[in-house]
């Protein structure tokens, strides 16, 4: 009779759950370690580490464990506890809503987040995933991932998000602030007033984004998009933006008297 099985170790509670669920996994098969051993190619060690929850199983392994591509409960509760292991998430902010992004950085902290999120996977996997090298090379996802650059397309951009299995719908709105961002520069926004930033903001967006827009306190817009949360009422925007405003040409202070 075999030595019985340590208990799983819930240190890291994510990394836990996922261990307890891979000794679900296996019990339901009805075999012992050396039997899936057999059968997946991977060594009983290897096997029960991964089940052990004091380690997250790479996605080879787990791949081998479930005999196939993980998805499901077990796909997310792997991301889950890579995200957990590294414990790089919970540094980050959660992004703002895609069209309340006004610079670079914010949009590189953005995709950086959503790397985490999906549990970091390998670089090789990202250009799997990706659709291959000529999308998105090793070297480019790498420089994705540290915040040293953006993608150098929005075909790039998409490939990286699509490959983080991030929605359809999220993917399309970030690659629409990918081309905003990117075509006004990050710098640009700062000394900008608040008549400037609404026709710069909405220059690039729908009608649909530009009445979302109306709850946005648009100073806050320049400085610090995560924090544009206070309403301020649809009167407001459609206030300013029917003011014509030819940025760059007419004196802020101007602006202002006008408006008023």
């Amino acid at each position: 009779m075999g030595r019985r099985e340590l208990p799983v170790d819930y240190t890291i509670r994510a990394r836990g759950e996922l261990a307890a669920a891979l000794r679900q996994m296996r019990a339901q098969s009805g075999l012992t370690y050396d039997e899936l051993a057999v059968r997946t190619g991977l060594s009983a060690a290897t096997l029960k580490r991964a089940a052990s929850g004091r380690t997250v199983p790479s996605w080879k392994t787990l791949t081998a464990a479930c005999g196939g591509a993980p998805h499901g409960e077990i796909a997310e509760l792997w991301r889950s506890a890579r995200a957990a292991d590294r414990g790089r998430l919970k540094d980050l902010r959660r992004p703002p809503a895609p069209e309340l992004i006004t610079t670079t950085g914010q949009l590189s902290e953005a995709l950086e987040y959503f790397y985490e999120k999906a549990g970091a996977p390998s670089l090789r996997r990202l250009q799997e995933r990706a659709g291959g090298a000529h999308l998105l090379p090793v070297s480019s996802a790498a420089r994705i991932v540290t915040r040293q650059a953006l993608p150098v397309s929005r075909q790039q951009c998409v490939a990286f998000l699509t490959a983080l299995e991030v929605v359809p719908g999220v993917v399309r709105r970030l690659a629409d602030t990918y081309d905003r961002v990117t075509a006004c520069p990050a710098d640009s926004w700062r000394g900008l007033t608040d008549l400037e930033a609404a026709r710069v903001l909405t220059a690039s967006t729908s009608d649909t984004t530009a009445r979302r827009l109306g709850d946005i306190r648009l100073s806050d817009l320049r400085d610090d998009a995560g924090q544009a949360t206070i309403r301020r009422g649809e009167a407001f925007l459609r206030q300013i933006l029917a003011k014509p405003i030819r940025v760059g040409h007419d004196d802020p202070r101007e602006s202002h008297s006008r408006a008023a």
